[in-house]
């Protein structure tokens, strides 16, 4: 029995919460008493323990782990409530985070776990959380490079403008692709053995890089902050690209941008491995050696796809949605005044949306909860409008809106994706039918993103 046969893995930090999350997870009885049976207070967003009684607002977070489990609960605890479309939202974003979730780890191959242990104690003695940049930090360090410094030196450029919270593993695997390592884990750890002068040297590359990214982001794609990029795994891939190519042609920008949709409304990083992500880099590579045939995804988005998609805040495909109407620079459909879709998007997260067919009138209507808030229903509107239209039917609103609008009305429909024509379903508040009809829209847009 060999070591090589036989490997041993050691949990330095993290064992405890590994195993909570599992247990919490997987607990097989949501009424028993037990440490492991945590619910969430929908009311207060807080989480307890089973308390032998629960309220139907509590979550047990066993169903979080079961798509069919966690749609059943809010069928029999959610829907009818006098405030159910705040409290499916708040169940939705509770179901993403976790969904979402991406365990950090740490693996270690070319040390002993005695090598292992003074790096670790040294950052952890305070109690410090351990993850990758705090090792990189450690192992990289040296009276004329200090990683945390150079990371925190590129997070204040006034360049970065609004995307200074990109995780700090991103720039790390910025830093070890653009240094030619790679951007797995394994190849971060291996900026350990650069010098202290290459490692300033690519440290300046790097923030050259990113800024160049942000500035595409922000004014060639409409992002106008790390909230709305779908996924900060294309940061990487950005940056890669602008670290190679000093001047762009027009041809390579059109494939960054077929890039950029793609992946976005295909949810290309959604739980990716590591192994996506070098592919993409190759793919970059391919792109700079003058290929532009590159990241030729095939297009499998349906309308039923946009007629069962939520709009969830957090999820990558409502904010390339989100970025997408933003990029149509639309005007409001009651008045005909363009959206300040910057200020829009800055308070995104103050439900400054508009459902056109709004919630509290399909709630009238026996519409499901989950069509309601189907993302085929959203538009951008400003504040003040957004207020004025409350319940009011669209038959009622959007008459009045065309009537005002003259003949304006038909642009600013068209500048929200929102049909203008005779078989305007919105006329006679036919839902089912409008949103095949918007969704038939919004699907020929992103389309035209191919």
């Amino acid at each position: 029995m060999t070591p090589d046969k036989y490997p041993r893995n050691y949990v330095l930090d993290g064992q405890q919460r590994l195993t909570t999350i599992y247990g919490v997870l997987n607990w097989p009885n949501p009424k028993t008493l037990h440490k492991l049976n945590v619910y969430f207070d929908l009311d207060k967003s807080k989480f307890h323990h089973y308390a032998g009684k629960e309220e139907k607002r509590h979550i047990p977070l066993s169903v979080l782990n079961s798509t069919s489990a966690f749609l059943d609960f809010q069928r029999k605890n959610l829907f009818n409530e006098p405030d159910e479309q705040d409290l499916l939202e708040r169940a939705n974003i509770l179901y993403e985070i976790f969904r979402e979730y991406l365990i950090p780890v740490v693996t270690i191959k070319e040390k002993n776990v005695h090598e292992v242990c003074p790096i670790f104690e040294r950052i952890n003695s305070s109690g410090t959380q351990l993850n990758v940049f705090d090792l990189m930090v450690a192992a990289t360090w040296s009276d004329d490079f200090d990683l945390n410094d150079q990371v925190f030196k590129i997070r204040e450029s006034a360049k970065l403008k609004d995307f200074e919270e990109i995780n700090n593993k991103i720039f790390l695997k910025i830093m070890s692709s653009i240094g030619g390592i790679g951007s797995k884990e394994e190849h971060v750890f291996k900026l350990r053995y650069l010098s202290s002068e290459k490692l300033i040297e690519l440290a300046q590359k790097v923030q050259n890089s990113v800024e160049r990214t942000v500035d595409f982001l922000s004014t060639d794609l409409s992002v106008p902050s790390d909230a709305f990029l779908p996924y900060q795994y294309q940061m990487v891939v950005f940056s890669y690209f602008f670290s190679k190519a000093k001047h762009p042609t027009n041809d390579q920008l059109t494939v960054l941008r077929r890039y950029f949709w793609q992946t976005s409304f295909l949810e290309h990083y959604r739980g990716a491995e590591e192994g996506v992500l070098e592919h993409d880099l190759a793919e970059i590579d391919r792109l700079v050696e003058g290929d532009n045939d590159v990241f030729r995804f095939p297009f499998y988005i349906t309308i039923e796809d946009l007629i069962r998609r939520q709009f969830v805040k957090r999820g990558a495909f409502t904010k390339a949605f989100v970025v997408m109407l933003a990029g149509k620079k639309p005007k409001n459909i009651t008045n005909g005044e363009a959206i300040d879709t910057e200020m829009a998007l800055s308070i995104f997260n103050k439900k400054e949306f508009h459902h056109i067919f709004p919630k509290e009138f399909l709630k009238r209507l026996g519409v499901d909860p989950t069509q309601r808030n189907c993302i085929s229903n959203v538009c951008m509107l400003s504040s003040s409008q957004n207020k004025q239209v409350l319940i009011t039917p669209p038959s009622e609103y959007l008459s009045m809106s065309v009537k005002n609008l003259g003949d304006k009305a038909k642009e600013v429909f068209e500048s929200n994706l929102i049909p203008f024509g005779s078989s305007d379903f919105w006329k006679s508040d036919e839902y089912e039918s409008f949103l095949l009809e918007r969704a038939s829209l919004i699907l020929e847009e992103i389309k035209s993103k191919w």
